[in-house]
């Protein structure tokens, strides 16, 4: 191996302590899959009293923001909801557990039937960039990882190789924000992280092939960017990504 190689290895698997590691787990991100009938009864359900849940246990402080992305498609092997709840502390994430005891997985009660299966991941939410605005008619895209090298150490992989194409795809006006879960407990369960991914309309989606090529080629100018993307399959697997889109109100 090359002395470049075993430097990036070795910085990639130092130990070091990240803040977030400082409680306990401040995130949920939670995986639906329910019947193919059920789908659309699903979906309504969340319209409308989903929604109004979720609202009510934000107005009460268990609750600091959400998000709840369907996806488009369906696919036997993937889930139909994924639900990302964010707390503003430990604290507040343990509350939950009132949710749980009323309300499985917080979900509508006239929802339940249509569920085969549900799987809840407690997760720290370690890198966001959110726009200011969201965008009128977003495309969502959520990609799961297994990692194989040390929480830590993605992360520096992730600031030094995968930020700075997120960036380039902003200035190319395709990619309105990102967000970053890292698995608390990662044992026998099927992803360590999560990127979701929040792209400003479906043309913007449909672009992004094109854009990540531009920007790859654009920061392999750069030897030590290069070096990273040269070693990235040492670092993390990519697994299935999902398209999806948020439920929003039902319109009166």
């Amino acid at each position: 191996m090359k002395l470049s190689a075993l430097l990036l290895a070795a910085a990639l698997l130092a130990p070091a302590q990240s803040p977030w590691k400082n409680s306990g787990p401040q995130s949920l991100v939670i995986q639906y899959r329910c019947t193919l009938a059920g789908r659309p009864n699903l979906r309504e359900a969340l319209r409308s009293e989903g929604l109004a849940s979720l609202e009510d246990w934000k107005s009460r402080g268990i609750v600091a923001s959400y998000h709840l992305l369907f996806s488009r498609y369906v696919d036997t092997n993937n889930w139909d909801l994924l639900a990302i709840v964010n707390f503003r502390g430990y604290d507040d994430a343990v509350r939950w557990k009132e949710v749980e005891t009323r309300r499985p997985a917080g979900l509508p009660p006239q929802s339940l039937a249509t569920i085969v299966s549900v799987a809840t991941y407690p997760t720290d939410l370690v890198r966001l960039d959110a726009p200011e605005t969201a965008p009128p008619a977003p495309a969502w895209l959520v990609i799961p990882y297994n990692l194989t090298v040390a929480p830590d150490a993605y992360l520096r992989y992730f600031d030094e190789y995968v930020k700075p194409q997120l960036a380039g795809w902003k200035r190319e006006g395709i990619l309105a924000g990102y967000a970053l879960y890292m698995q608390r407990y990662t044992a026998a369960r099927p992803w360590d992280a999560m990127l979701v991914l929040l792209y400003k309309d479906d043309s913007a989606l449909g672009q992004r092939e094109r854009v990540v090529a531009k920007t790859r080629a654009e920061l392999a100018s750069d030897p030590r960017w290069l070096e990273i993307a040269n070693s990235k399959q040492s670092v993390r697997t990519e697994k299935e990504a999902i398209v999806a889109d948020e439920i929003i109100p039902a319109r009166q």
